[in-house]
């Protein structure tokens, strides 16, 4: 009777292999790399890697899938794309070898070679070689890969950028700000070029990801979660186990190679070349097309670090069940400090198509649509660790915020006062009208006078003596405190609509991104008043979070907004008689 024989492992490589370059990936990462789905979706929580990891290597994917293809990437602003989610995918590129100049340029023409120089490359990438398959008439707004695969960028508040064009994906960013229909009409576009590309899985797909939205809050969309219902999980894990098992034909085949056995080697290739065929087989069966995965910053625990989700928890600060679970409870509306805030106080067409910015130029206000370059601006601000400043203007039929700035801690006075001064540069009427809060003129006592030097700031360069051209007006010289609870009844009232003597307040969508976040999550509470009365005021305990989460957790933002608006003129309509304690927080 023969012996059974014993269990033999695949070999594998590890660390030691001279060609080996060692990178980490979280488990969930891994994951959505190894399935690589048409119609990608999901709710990730802060922190989880999902641009720099998941997207990156979906984008790698597709520029050797589908080498010369035009993609589009749609985010809710334009300037998010640029400041937050393009700074992102290029760390994630760079992280895995891709490279700014040598395996993708940004906002500019390809360039070009001969027939004769592209003879030694590969012919999987030579016909495309930095050249898109489709005919593009700028290059404002693009990124593109040495393969050709081209990704044209574009947002909710400039949807000109993508107008008029066929593209074989479509990659949404920061999806909840998104409403359905404008889904919709973008995916419209989501089409064409079926004889080049329909070979690849990715053609026609979609990839969009978000953190939970909350529809307590006006402008948040739900939608995607929609997007679960819609995944064969049988269809899913098949795709994942074929991956598994491709994945070991790849490590077997390197080991062998990297013992220099030949034979063994063209043996593996051959499997894992018939493993790769069947990968591509099964993702694109029907019952694989969708995916969908909702998952907390704890994806990311290794990176993250234990300690940082304690610090989280244990600081009972900004709802840790929601920025750490990835859970967003709804507000309801007797909650909300600025309770009559509603979709009728927004508007999404703010910016003017005439002035169409590239994705590596810097804008200036002529993309403002609504403002008036030969009137005065207003400037509502709040200084601390975050400094924010509502930028206003009044017309005949309203009163608009065309744009919000901020910085933050170590940035200070001068960084806010250059990008104002940068960003207004082609503003003829250079008069502000600065309003703030009183203790930036009680500093002036402590030889600390902020609204001071905000002035100073704006009227001179950082040297101090040559003149910018512009005059600050300091509006809020001897002005009274303005309370808590005379806040809150000025609001319900400006915002009700009520009063003819106010101004209707208008506030656009997208430049104020941060400025509605922080007006439409400003929760009430209960306090005692000097005559122990209860009343109403704003919760401000978020303004204790970390940095960076203050620009859109944080009530920091709709204060400039209150010294914006509560200027003696209008405080004065608005008689707050405090004899009431606690009342209502919605004006009917």
């Amino acid at each position: 009777m023969s012996k059974p024989k014993s269990t033999k492992y695949r070999p594998k490589i590890n660390e030691s292999y001279k060609d080996a370059n060692v990178a980490f990936m979280n488990w969930l990462s891994q994951m959505c790399t190894m399935i690589m789905p048409k119609r990608f979706a999901a709710v990730l929580g802060r922190g989880s890697a999902k641009t720099t990891d998941i997207i990156a290597e979906r984008l790698i994917e597709m520029a050797y899938d589908m080498p010369g293809a035009p993609i589009a990437w749609v985010a809710d602003t334009y300037s998010n794309l640029q400041k937050n989610v393009l700074p992102s995918i290029m760390e994630g590129l760079e992280r895995k070898g891709y490279k700014e100049g040598v395996h993708y340029i940004l906002g500019k023409e390809p360039p070009k070679f001969k027939q004769s120089e592209l003879e030694g490359l590969d012919p999987s990438i030579r016909e495309h070689f930095w050249k898109p398959y489709n005919k593009l008439a700028t290059y404002k707004h693009t990124l593109i890969f040495f393969t050709g695969l081209n990704i044209t960028f574009g947002s909710l508040d400039k949807p000109a950028s993508l107008a008029g064009r066929s593209y074989v994906h479509v990659i949404g960013d920061e999806v909840k700000y998104f409403p359905e229909a404008k889904i919709e009409n973008i995916l419209r576009a989501n089409r064409g070029y079926a004889v080049k590309y329909a070979h690849s899985v990715f053609y026609l797909g979609q990839t969009f990801t978000t953190d939970m939205p909350n529809t307590g809050r006006i402008g948040e969309y739900d939608w995607i979660l929609k997007q679960g219902k819609k995944m064969d999980k049988e269809g899913i894990l098949r795709v994942l186990k074929t991956a598994m098992v491709y994945n070991e034909c790849v490590q077997e085949r390197l080991y062998y190679q990297a013992k220099g056995d030949k034979e063994e080697t063209a043996k593996k290739l051959r499997t894992e070349l018939r493993w790769l065929e069947m990968w591509k087989t099964v993702r694109k069966h029907k019952s694989a097309h969708n995916f969908f995965w909702t998952a907390s910053s704890l994806v990311n625990i290794d990176i993250l670090t234990p300690d940082w989700f304690i610090d989280a928890i244990n600081t009972d600060l900004g709802d840790p069940e929601v920025s750490v679970l990835g859970l967003r409870p709804q507000l309801s509306s007797g909650e909300r400090f600025y309770a009559n805030i509603s979709s009728d106080h927004f508007y999404d067409d703010g910016l003017n198509p005439r002035y169409d910015f590239g994705i590596a130029e810097m804008p200036d206000c002529r993309e403002l649509k609504y403002l008036d370059r030969n009137k005065a601006i207003d400037l509502g601000m709040d200084f601390g660790n975050m400094i924010s400043m509502s930028i206003a203007q009044a017309n005949s039929k309203d009163y608009r915020i065309l744009k919000f700035i901020h910085t933050l801690s170590p940035n200070w006075i001068p960084e806010i006062a250059k990008e104002f001064l940068t960003y207004f540069k082609t503003q003829k009427e250079k008069t502000i009208n600065l309003y703030y809060d009183r203790a930036a003129n009680n500093y002036k006592e402590a030889g600390v006078d902020l609204a001071s030097a905000m002035k100073k700031a704006l009227e001179y360069e950082a040297d101090g003596k040559t003149k910018t051209g512009w005059k600050v007006n300091l509006m809020s010289l001897n002005q009274g405190n303005i309370g808590q609870f005379e806040e809150f009844v000025f609001m319900q009232e400006l915002l009700s609509g009520s009063n003819p003597k106010l101004p209707k307040v208008m506030i656009d969508r997208f430049q104020c991104k941060f400025l509605k976040a922080s007006i439409e999550g400003a929760k009430t509470k209960i306090v005692q008043n000097s005559k122990g009365q209860s009343i109403t005021a704003k919760d401000k305990s978020s303004e204790k979070l970390e940095l960076e989460r203050l620009p859109l957790e944080s009530t920091n933002a709709s204060d400039s907004f209150k010294y914006l608006m509560m200027r003696r003129l209008w405080r004065n309509i608005v008689r707050v008689k405090p004899k009431s304690s606690v009342m209502s927080s919605t004006v009917r």
